[in-house]
């Protein structure tokens, strides 16, 4: 699923879950994004996860606006660091 959304500049975003290894080692999903305009971009990951793809699903379309962004900007500011 991909939810699309702006951030605070007005850009254009797409959130995603993208594979990962979870709790325990077993298959789930993190949270990322990516920049609507490129999709075939390399996602910015988060380190929210998920212990399933519906789980992801499910966050992904009752995740409110303000929280995505909130969630973009820290995985931002995480890729520039200190």
């Amino acid at each position: 699923m991909i939810r699309d959304f702006t951030d605070a500049e007005g850009h254009a975003w797409q959130a995603i879950a993208v594979d990962a290894l979870v709790a325990h080692a077993k298959p789930g999903a993190l949270l990322a994004f990516r920049p609507a305009d490129t999709p075939d971009a390399e996602p910015i990951r988060t380190s929210i996860t998920f212990n399933s793809f519906a789980a992801a699903e499910f966050a992904l379309r009752t995740l409110g606006e303000k929280e995505l962004r909130r969630r973009l900007s820290l995985a931002l500011a995480e890729l520039v660091g200190p």
